[in-house]
């Protein structure tokens, strides 16, 4: 497939940068007025080929949901109504229910470069930017995004729906990755179910439910020319072994490191990869939610509440006793790394990327793709200006990459903050905790009718309500 550069529609220049709270830690943001809008004008969706995506197809799409965002809010149903929104989810789930939980990709034969990307929340005009500069997904090259492409950003919607579409077109030279806000609850503390709400209204709660089982599908890393790791967070503990009466032990204080073939064997960790629910889940909570540290040891996240932090020592154990060169990992953004406590702190990622962990076996870095991040702060708070950064990795052993760095696409088009409401009523909040509660009971992951579902014409013109919770998707053990 030849590249082609992005489409550009009106330069865009505000401002954007991130905050990582803990798992369960609900944060605002302040609505941020940044660029008058364009007059309206009228938007024509692409037609969604009865084959599934093709390359014109991701490209006019692109184009219309762009110009969408400069014309307002209620213009993405008009670029992206329900009905194609609804098609493209349904597509491509059945292709990441295929992938193993730890995806081993092996470009070398062909010599292919590989692009990783990590976070970029809902900022999808540097999406957009991002492939203008590097080029867009082909048979000529690999994408690997590192997760988190949703919330605090305003356009999560545009972001994942594109990211899906070159997926669904390109299965085997795009890989999405599952990071920490690629999960039920937390998309609804984040902002990401109230941008759904506030752009499809009644059909949001049905689209929704598509949404987030999909997310239960995505891999939790790649290794790449069996050297490069990629993973949202960080590292991991071993399984939990079970002790009398099939009950998790519990003990605070050293936890032991995991290792390739325990990942390969993990679970993907469902809708909401929470250990406390299920001891299956723990090698994926830690895998989205972990942080790297400067003292030794791998022990509980207590900052965040879930996953692990970990030392240089632990780097090079995993490391060594794996054969890897270098660990690609995200998860933090300026913000984050601002805010560590004194003795935790780490590099800055201002310029998209840092150098965590040095080792004699190799090296673990940060990788962050949301420019001028988060795209909301509170007033008066002073704002990262960051840049984003890409990796690229190329023969012969992918594991030294090649950083290229850029700028935010600004001004952004007139937005609003959606994690500054609330995200969901009482009502909600019962049903999706009688929803956890029936979840384990459910025994089929995919069945007949989703699987036919996705295909692009029964799923353009399937009702957008949302599908009845018996039915969810329990994501089993992926294999190795």
């Amino acid at each position: 497939m030849a590249n082609t550069d992005a489409v550009a529609d009106p330069k865009q220049q505000p401002k954007s940068q991130e905050l990582e709270a803990g798992c369960c830690t609900a944060e605002h943001g302040v609505q941020q007025v940044q660029q008058a809008q364009l007059p309206p004008q009228r938007l024509e969706p692409p037609s969604l080929p009865t084959s599934g995506p093709s390359v014109d197809f991701c490209l006019a799409l692109e184009r219309v949901m762009h110009k969408a965002t400069w014309t307002g809010m209620h213009a993405t149903q008009e670029a992206l109504p329900p009905q194609l929104l609804q098609a493209i989810v349904l597509g491509v789930t059945p292709i990441l229910s295929k992938e193993p939980t730890m995806l081993e990709i092996r470009p070398g034969i062909l010599q292919h470069r590989v692009t990783i990307v990590g976070d970029t929340h809902g900022q999808f005009h540097d999406l957009c930017k991002l492939w203008e500069l590097y080029g867009h997904p082909s048979s000529e090259r690999i994408y690997i995004f590192n997760g988190d492409y949703v919330d605090r950003g305003a356009w999560g919607v545009e972001t994942l729906t594109l990211l899906l579409a070159w997926k669904w077109l390109l299965p085997n030279y795009v890989y999405l990755i599952r990071g920490n806000h690629e999960t039920n609850m937390i998309t609804r503390i984040y902002g990401f179910y109230a941008e759904m709400k506030a752009k499809y209204g009644t059909a949001a709660k049905g689209l929704f439910t598509h949404i987030r089982r999909m997310f239960a599908h995505l891999p939790l890393a790649a290794l790449v020319e069996g050297n490069t790791l990629i993973l949202h967070g960080g590292l991991f503990r071993a399984p939990p072994r079970k002790g009398k009466g099939n009950k998790r032990r519990r003990s605070g204080g050293a936890l032991t490191l995991g290792t390739l073939d325990d990942l390969r064997k993990a679970s993907k960790g469902g809708q909401d990869p929470d250990p406390e629910r299920s001891v299956k889940n723990t090698i994926a909570s830690d895998v989205v939610w972990s942080d790297p540290v400067n003292t030794p040891g791998l022990m509980p996240n207590e900052a965040r509440g879930c996953g692990t932090v970990f030392g240089p020592d632990a780097t090079e154990s995993f490391l060594s006793s794996n054969g890897v060169k270098l660990i690609i990992r995200s998860h933090e953004g300026p913000d984050a790394r601002d805010k560590r406590v004194e003795e935790n702190r780490m590099p800055s990622v201002d310029s998209g990327y840092a150098v965590d962990h040095e080792t004699p076996s190799g090296r673990l870095v940060t990788l962050f793709s949301a420019p001028d991040y988060p795209q909301f702060m509170a007033e008066g708070e002073r704002r990262y200006n960051n840049r984003a950064a890409v990796l690229h990795l190329t023969a012969p052993d992918y594991a030294t990459p090649q950083v290229e760095s850029f700028e935010a696409d600004l001004p952004r088009p007139q937005a609003e903050s959606y994690y500054d409401v609330p995200a969901f009523t009482e009502e909600e909040e019962e049903e999706l905790e009688q929803q956890d509660a029936d979840e384990p009971k459910a025994a089929v992951q995919e069945t007949t009718a989703t699987a036919a579902a996705a295909t692009p014409a029964a799923a353009a013109t399937a009702s957008v309500d949302a599908p009845a919770d018996s039915e969810a998707v329990v994501e089993p053990t992926a294999a190795a």
